[in-house]
């Protein structure tokens, strides 16, 4: 199992998501970080998946 030591990368994704997902709270109705934040959701998402594939191929080397 991972931690989050071991995955500073998802661990700063997220902390980013955080931090744009309060911005959003506090611009003005017309302007919007809509899409930066589809963005890092499906970036963390592709992250994931890409180590749980590794993951996979190293508990297989084993």
């Amino acid at each position: 199992m991972t931690t989050d030591a071991e995955q500073p990368i998802r661990v700063r994704l997220e902390e980013v998501l955080d931090d744009i997902q309060t911005l959003e709270g506090q611009l003005a109705d017309p302007l919007s970080l809509g899409p930066a934040i589809r963005n890092l959701e499906e970036t963390i998402e592709a992250y994931e998946r890409l180590c749980s594939e590794n993951s996979g191929l190293e508990e297989g080397t084993r």
